[in-house]
């Protein structure tokens, strides 16, 4: 009966040892399945990733502080912008008299 049963444990230890390994043969070819896929797929994930980054302002660096002098330039530039009307329509024609020059600056 030992003999018998010293048997029966052997292949049982030998079945599970042979379903190990197909299940690790099984998972290296899988892998190398998806080692071979394009890297397409890459270039997708990581655009995403950016653009998720971007949307939910993760990598944005840290406000920075504006001088004081530039500061009261900026407002009264602001202000300023509030002394010219917004015309009805964009139609006028470059180089009329009314509405801004061609670089930009309009007429201070």
């Amino acid at each position: 009966m030992n003999n018998k049963h010293y048997r029966n444990a052997l292949a049982g230890r030998i079945a599970v040892l042979g379903a190990i390994m197909a299940m690790a043969m099984g998972t290296i070819t899988a892998q190398a399945q998806q080692r071979t896929a394009p890297a397409v797929s890459d270039v997708d994930r990581s655009t995403k990733e950016w653009l998720s980054m971007q949307r939910d302002n993760r990598a944005a660096a840290p406000t920075q502080p504006m001088l004081g002098d530039v500061a009261s330039l900026v407002y009264q530039r602001y202000l300023d912008s509030f002394k010219n009307k917004i015309p009805e329509s964009m139609s006028t024609q470059l180089g009329s008299s009314a509405g801004m020059s061609g670089s930009g600056q309009g007429t201070q």
